[in-house]
């Protein structure tokens, strides 16, 4: 790259960001008549007419006059914070946003373990479904099932017994609301 080239970019490159640059400046006379250049919107008392340049804004974005209108439309008609009802007072302080932020994560913290709370009774309720069904199917099998009596001695399972705990075994899953 020869050096006539080099400066012929170097001279293209800042044409194009002053024109960058310039996009974002408002043009207007203040109420003295003097000409202002600023990055910054004119105040509420320049009349719309003096504006003489604005930067374009995007869809949706408020202009220079709208923050205040913009505000009362976000939350409700009369001019109240939806969240509490109560009057705005106007922009937050660090502290204020702080505040809100602590709040907002120890209502997250709170919320996931209660998550976690019924997640682990869900667990803990599957697994007693799975055993009493598991027993369920041993008692109805009619295998020969054998216990161990109050003294220690094992017996087999009679008929009437095992009945009884066939029995006993669809309550308890009626009563654990097993399907």
């Amino acid at each position: 790259m020869t050096r006539k080239n080099f400066a012929a970019l170097i001279g293209l490159s800042l044409v194009m960001a002053c024109g960058a640059a310039h996009a974002q400046l408002y043009h207007y006379k203040d109420a003295q008549g003097r000409m202002v250049y600023s990055d910054t919107p004119p105040p509420a008392g320049v009349p719309a007419a003096n504006v003489l340049k604005a930067p374009k804004l995007r869809q949706g974005s408020p202009g220079p006059d709208a923050p205040a209108a913009t505000a009362d439309a976000k939350d409700g008609k009369d001019g109240k914070d939806p969240k509490d009802g109560k009057a705005k007072k106007g922009p937050q302080t660090t502290a204020e946003r702080e505040a809100d932020y602590k709040k907002r994560m120890a209502e997250a913290d709170k919320k996931g373990k209660e998550d976690a709370q019924k997640a682990d009774q869900t667990q803990q309720n599957q697994a007693r479904c799975t055993a009493l069904q598991a027993n369920l199917a041993a008692l109805q099998s009619g295998q020969r099932m054998r216990k161990i009596d109050a003294s220690g001695n094992p017996y087999f399972v009679e008929d009437t017994e095992r009945s009884a705990d066939v029995a006993k075994a669809q309550q308890d899953m009626a009563a654990s609301k097993c399907n």
